[in-house]
Parts: structure tokens; C-alpha cells; sequence
């Protein structure tokens, strides 16, 4: 890459491996499409325009940071720091199908729960979490949650036993 490498995604081919990996840079406000095979960038888009009305947010290191493949493996979601936005793209075909203008500022990294349906921004400069609703791409809730949250992670609790 000729830019530093950021966060990255994987989506794959009908039987499981790996086809593309998304690579979010520094200073690039969107992300490469590197070919998992050749190991070859075959596409960079660029996240949409800053919306009008909206203002950038400078706060941040990198324009473009967090993003995560939905589990069925048919949306692309993400954060656009600069733009305070979330965005879905469809995939195979990486078209721009939605965006969440985020409440809280500093849109980091984004995971999503098992099901797909909902995406948790972590916004550093307000110190809180954004949750989006995937489908309809709105902001649901913003959730408190202290000092700088980064590095959000979706993990699964077993349910409790019946004894």
C-alpha cells in the first residue's frame, strides 16, 4: 500500500475464503479493495462528500477508520471521522447504499452484533457510542461511555444455565 494501513475487513468467496480484504489508509478518507489472491489493490473508493450543511469534524488521526462486513456477507459498513458519518455500501458491487450522520463526534471503529442489524460507532471526542440501526442507516442511541472509547469489540455471553 502506499499509505499506512489502517483498519481492515475481509469478504469472502462462496466457500469461505477469503476474496477481498477492504483497507482503510491513513489519510485516505475511504478504503482499497486488495484481490486476497494476487495480493493486488483493484479498486480505492472514496467515502461520499461531506454532506452539505455538515461540518468536518478535525478532531482525529485519519479521515476513514472503522469498518466491519455484515455476517451474511451483503453490506460493507464504514466510518467516515472527518465526515461524522457512517456509511453502507452494498456488496459485491461496493455501491454506496446508505449513511448514518452520527450525533456523537470522532467516529472511530465500528463493530456490529452477530446478526448484522445493528452497528456500535465508538465517537473518541464526545466519549460516547453511536448505535445504528443497519437497514434504515439511523442513529438509534448514543451511549455514554467514558474517556476515548476505541477498539470496540461484539462479543457473545452464554446464556445462563437453567439450574
Amino acid at each position: 500500500m502506499d499509505l499506512g494501513v489502517r483498519p481492515m475487513a475481509f469478504y469472502k468467496n462462496p466457500d469461505g475464503s477469503t476474496k477481498w480484504i477492504f483497507v482503510q489508509m491513513s489519510g485516505f478518507n475511504g478504503f482499497a479493495v486488495v484481490d486476497f489472491a494476487t495480493h493486488q489493490e483493484i479498486k480505492r473508493i472514496e467515502n461520499p462528500p461531506l454532506a452539505a450543511g455538515k461540518s468536518i469534524v478535525t478532531a482525529g488521526a485519519d479521515p476513514s477508520h472503522g469498518m466491519a462486513v455484515t455476517r451474511d456477507g451483503k453490506t460493507l459498513v464504514v466510518c467516515s471521522r472527518i465526515n461524522n458519518e457512517l456509511y453502507s455500501y452494498s456488496l459485491p458491487d461496493l455501491k454506496v447504499i446508505g449513511d448514518a450522520y452520527l450525533g456523537g463526534k470522532g467516529a472511530a471503529w465500528v463493530t456490529l452484533t452477530p446478526d448484522g442489524k445493528t452497528a456500535y460507532v465508538a465517537n473518541a471526542v464526545t466519549n460516547d457510542v453511536s448505535a445504528v440501526d443497519v437497514k434504515s442507516m439511523k442513529e438509534i442511541a448514543r451511549i455514554p461511555v467514558g474517556f476515548v472509547p476505541k477498539r470496540n469489540t461484539t462479543g457473545m455471553l452464554p446464556a445462563p444455565s437453567a439450574d
